[in-house]
């Protein structure tokens, strides 16, 4: 019944569409106003004269030297965005062809686009990394990327959003992995480089959609559809206005948070009951694990070279219980409202039963998540006030992950059905969860522990952020998301979680098998953390720590690209 809801409310918006003006600007290369090169990068294709920070003008011709401006202070990372000139803080590093300007680039006259991979040929047409003998991936998909103001997306402040900037990596590997055609006409999806995030108030992002739609025909022809944004909120779209998400029923949300339907732990976060994320519409993706909470992920069992230690606890939680930041905050006594909604009410209810069983360490901290992890055999992935890590993590390190949220969907799910290398249970069965775990035998353990490994490499962004167990890269975040897109360019009379089931290419990939077996791939550098933490001689290189110390991200192109001569030359898997 939602479903038809949701259905009638997404059919009501594309009537509004409907009476939006039909006659779009034309697309065609066109002049700046003169002198904008000067300070600023025209846009050769709308007229559009794209200016830096502090710089305004039809040319980029006014100054304003006391305007706002990013200030960090500190002696190995200062950023000024008004006076940097340091390439790290640019999507992919200009590509060689500008000057970075605190995140702008400021690309030679010739060049334009986000990071100057974009110029006229001979025969009036938009090359991609000209001269470069850049091509498409052989499997696609293939990816349009708006050019859209700087406002909207490199001039923000990505240090203020509390998590790595997503949508600017996501759009460094979608040319990096020979993704990105400028040729709508041939273009399977349509990426919206901006952050839901950081422009959730609307009074940038209904702006930003606004302006796509009347400047480009390409919204308004598919009502929205395959069209994809990132959505990096604690909760989703559901941390949207509903005018937002009612224009944007159609859009391909990539979202941290699986909540598909109502759960009454979280009515305050419904929109008359809209789900937060649709499955076969939204992909649920994992974090990227570069806080300082996280990094300790390179110490991993599963590489090759770590200490392995005896699995001997069962089970293994550690984290906040109540969500009030007081961790002496315990089952029964966390009474108020918001305590009893946290986590759904699973960190509760798994606290309360079996924080004094024999060989489960349930507690509400500890002073070594690496050790506990690597100890364990099973894992709680809880979500908190929204979204959660500690099941990815926890295949990170070997941990077979135990899901227990109802109506709610774990990274990749329902493509990647977490029961194949997980546990998942509901709620109601969490106080028998003992005798389930228990009752597993050493071959099935093993099995589900082989089946993790393969899974957590679909769960780490390695060719973004570098290698954390010895991998090649080829099952990463980011390809498993090109993975389902094919699918659905493949086979859209499927339901997402037949996939596997039902393709054989899918299955061998969600299986971690190598698309060419033949072509062997050497592994990819590993993740870098500190200045102060270079003990792996297969750190990625040291070129390239300012990058993630500087805009939290990886190399220019992504962690596959470190050793390439250009981003037309990446390692793919094609």
């Amino acid at each position: 019944m939602r479903e038809k809801r949701f259905c009638a409310t997404a059919a009501a918006l594309l009537l509004g569409l409907a009476l939006l003006p039909l006659l779009q600007p034309a697309i065609g290369q066109k002049a700046c106003p003169e002198g904008c090169s000067k300070f600023g990068t025209c846009n050769l294709e709308l007229g559009r004269c794209d200016c830096p920070w502090n710089y305004t003008g039809d040319a980029c011709q006014t100054h304003n030297p006391a305007g706002f401006c990013v200030k960090r202070l500190g002696v190995d990372n200062p950023i000024n965005t008004c006076k940097d000139g340091d390439p790290t803080l640019c999507v992919n590093a200009c590509n060689g062809r500008g000057d970075c300007k605190g995140g702008f680039c400021h690309c030679k006259e010739g060049y334009f686009g986000t990071d100057c991979a974009l110029s006229y040929n001979d025969q009036g047409k938009i090359e991609v990394l000209a001269g470069l003998n850049y091509r498409l991936n052989k499997r696609g998909p293939n990816i349009y990327i708006y050019e859209v103001p700087p406002e909207y997306h490199v001039k923000r402040d990505i240090h203020k959003v509390d998590r790595p900037p997503l949508q600017l990596a996501f759009m460094e590997r979608i040319l990096s992995g020979g993704h990105r055609t400028h040729n709508p006409e041939e273009a399977d999806f349509f990426y919206i480089p901006g952050s839901s995030r950081d422009l959730k108030k609307a009074f940038l992002l209904q702006p930003l959609l606004a302006y796509i739609s009347t400047t480009w025909p390409f919204w308004n022809a598919t009502g929205g559809a395959r069209h994809i944004m990132p959505a990096e909120g604690d909760v989703g779209t559901c941390e949207l206005p509903l005018k937002v998400r009612l224009f944007t029923a159609n859009v391909t949300w990539l979202q941290f948070w699986g909540m598909y339907d109502f759960h009454p732990h979280w009515t305050q976060i419904f929109h008359n009951r809209i789900p937060c994320m649709v499955p076969g519409r939204d992909i649920v993706v994992p974090f990227m694990a570069m806080s300082s909470h996280d990094r300790f992920v390179i110490e991993t069992p599963l590489h090759p070279r770590n200490q392995k230690r005896n699995r001997t606890n069962t089970f293994f939680f550690a984290g906040g219980v109540c969500g009030s930041g007081n961790k002496r905050a315990l089952p029964p006594h966390c009474t108020y409202y918001k305590q009893v909604r946290y986590s759904g009410g699973v960190r509760q209810a798994v606290y309360l039963h079996f924080h004094n069983r024999t060989g489960w360490r349930v507690v509400p901290g500890t002073d070594d998540y690496a050790r506990d992890y690597a100890s364990s055999r099973f894992c709680l992935a809880a979500a908190g006030g929204g979204w959660g890590k500690r099941g990815i993590v926890a295949a990170m390190y070997g941990c077979i992950p135990v899901a227990a949220t109802d109506m709610l969907y774990e990274a990749f799910e329902p493509e990647m059905d977490w029961g194949r290398f997980g546990v998942r249970i509901t709620q109601a069965e969490i106080p028998q969860l003992a005798d389930k775990l228990e009752a597993y035998s050493e071959a099935e353990v093993a099995r589900m522990q082989e089946r993790t490994a393969c899974a957590a490499q679909h769960l780490h962004w390695s060719t973004n952020l570098g290698g954390i167990m010895g991998e090649t890269g080829e099952f990463d975040a980011f390809n498993t998301i090109m993975a389902i897109l094919r699918m659905r360019r493949k086979r859209p009379d499927l339901k997402p979680e037949q996939y596997y089931d039902q393709d054989e290419d899918f299955k061998n990939f969600i299986d971690c098998k190598p698309y060419d077996p033949q072509a062997a791939a050497p592994p990819l550098c590993t993740m870098f953390i500190s200045p102060l933490y270079t003990k792996f001689d297969d750190t990625c290189p040291a070129k390239h720590f300012r990058y993630y110390m500087r805009r939290k991200m990886g190399p220019p192109g992504g962690a596959i690209c470190v050793d390439a001569k250009d981003l037309a030359s990446c390692r793919r898997f094609d």
